[in-house]
């Protein structure tokens, strides 16, 4: 199975453009300080158990919309030393995290599921383009996936049960069709660090 920067590099090559290094290992440092930030807002946001209210007749795509288009906002306005911001334009990825004291700027993807199964192989499509690392990022490029597991507590409404934060590395293993994705057991089954709150 390939890796993230087995990807990359073919992506690259693929796009007919230079190749650069769009995926980095993460220092333990700067990797500890954001889970501790993030562990912290959570927290005092109360995300945890949180509802958030979900519209009539809603697919499961747009209930994962609303889910991270109600935790998201809080989550930002809790963060100390980050901060998180749309990052512009289509495509991997949707937010940008900046550690304000260094300047890093780091891609933070966000998933919304129902639920959490290790044996789930269903792709979760993570990126399909280098374009906007390539033009928004600058090397090291340390990715980071945060997965908002949420159970539907009414038909109009989900409750958060847990965050999950992957750390996303080099050697993660991805599934490859024009495109990298990751699935539950793969992230359950990944090298890289991970935390669930």
């Amino acid at each position: 199975m390939p890796t993230l920067s087995d990807y990359y590099d073919d992506l690259q090559v693929w796009e007919n453009v230079s190749r650069q290094t769009l995926i980095a290992e993460w220092p333990v440092d700067l990797a500890s300080s954001v889970e501790a930030e993030i562990h912290d807002a959570l927290g005092t946001a109360r995300i945890l158990g949180m509802r958030c209210p979900i519209r009539k007749g809603s697919t499961n795509q747009s209930i994962g919309n609303q889910v991270e288009d109600s935790v998201i906002p809080v989550l930002a306005t809790r963060l100390v030393s980050f901060t998180l911001k749309k990052c512009a334009g289509a495509g991997y990825p949707d937010w940008e995290m900046l550690q304000t004291g260094s300047g890093i700027k780091m891609p933070f993807e966000v998933k919304a599921t129902a639920g959490w199964n290790p044996n789930d192989s269903s792709r979760r499509v993570l990126t399909s383009s280098s374009d906007k690392l390539r033009t928004q990022f600058s090397a090291p490029i340390h990715h980071l996936l945060f997965s908002i597991l949420y159970e539907m507590s009414s038909p109009m409404s989900a409750r958060i049960g847990n965050i999950r934060l992957d750390f996303l590395e080099p050697a993660t293993l991805v599934g490859v069709r024009l495109e990298a994705s990751v699935s539950h057991k793969i992230l359950c089954t990944g090298s890289h660090r991970s935390i669930v709150f």
